[in-house]
């Protein structure tokens, strides 16, 4: 989904959508980290039931509206995601924080600050659709910073032209 397609949402379905997106990050947010105790594994098992009949039940209602990207690995897949999100969230209209989204939004901006060796993204306190808005923001923000790049431990050797390295 993008930007533009999350603008064609009518309000009821923008709402339907910030349900499930929550869900399905509450679910995978449980994964992360975790033991695998057995009443873990039964709040994981229904967390997934949670997500997957409420996703059901969204795309019930048109089986050809795309969804937003689930898995934001880097800063520019998840500045895409955070603005469709942030569209989304504005369709919405309602004051319900989705709170599972955030922090994947967080969870993903420290893992991509951790690889990068840069700053996290600033967070701040919030507690409705406003506040939840205003995090994307700061992600989105924070995406367009500029970043270290890793430099790779191994060194390439160089190679002189006409060289002994390269075989002539």
């Amino acid at each position: 989904m993008t930007e533009i397609a999350a603008e064609r949402l009518t309000p009821a379905r923008a709402a339907e959508l910030t349900k499930v997106l929550d869900l399905k990050c509450q679910w995978e947010n449980m994964r992360v980290g975790s033991s695998y105790s057995t009443p873990h594994l039964h709040s994981l098992q229904k967390a997934f039931e949670a997500y997957r009949t409420s996703m059901l039940a969204y795309t019930a209602g048109d089986r050809n509206e795309p969804i937003p990207d689930l898995s934001p690995s880097g800063p520019n897949r998840l500045r895409a995601w955070c603005r469709t999100l942030r569209v989304v969230f504005n369709r919405a209209g309602t004051n319900e924080y989705p709170t599972h989204v955030l922090a994947k939004a967080f969870t993903v901006a420290d893992r991509i600050a951790e690889r990068m060796k840069s700053e996290p993204a600033n967070r701040e306190s919030a507690t409705d659709m406003n506040g939840a808005i205003r995090q994307l923001d700061a992600v989105i923000a924070w995406c367009d910073k500029p970043m270290n790049v890793p430099v790779p431990s191994e060194t390439m050797a160089v190679h002189e032209v006409g060289g002994r390295e390269n075989g002539i």
